[in-house]
């Protein structure tokens, strides 16, 4: 199967929407004809609503250029330099390059370095929640996250280096 882009793809996402409703409809009419109990994998049902969520949060995104904006750090030629947030043995820091700060602002003074508001392409990511197995299929949720290719053009933009 081919990869899906803008409209092909969107098409693609109401089918499967569709496709989940009925099923949720499907599992409230046997419940409600005493075939099965209420119990009736009520987790899989949140995963299904949680898949409707998540599909309308990606037609969102279809519905615009596919990107969002987000504060970039650039280096002095210009270049984005990807910077993350970790947890070390002495705190939170932000890592760049190499270089750790305990803030951003921190990070910026200390390299030179300065943000700069970019458009970037956008798309939905299942983000687990706390602990671990179906507790955290259960308590997670969909966020949106930069992406590597623009979902309405199929233009591959990559990751900062």
């Amino acid at each position: 199967m081919s990869k899906l882009y803008g409209k092909a793809l969107a098409e693609s996402i109401r089918d499967t929407i569709a496709r989940i409703e009925e099923a949720l409809d499907d599992r409230n009419e046997r419940i409600s004809q005493g075939m099965t109990d209420i119990d009736d994998c009520f987790i899989s049902e949140r995963v299904e609503r949680r898949a409707i969520q998540e599909a309308r949060m990606q037609l969102d995104i279809l519905r615009s250029d596919g990107t969002m904006p987000i504060d970039a750090v650039i280096d002095e030629n210009g270049d984005e330099v990807y910077v993350r947030y970790v947890d070390t043995r002495y705190g939170p820091k932000y890592v760049g390059n190499g270089v750790f700060a305990s803030s951003l602002k921190a990070l910026l003074k200390k390299t030179g370095w300065k943000t700069e508001e970019r458009n970037v392409p956008c798309w939905t990511k299942f983000i687990p929640g706390s602990g671990g197995g179906m507790y955290s299929v259960y308590t997670g949720t969909v966020g949106i996250v930069r992406w590597h290719t623009n979902m309405v053009t199929g233009e591959y933009a990559g990751f900062p280096e």
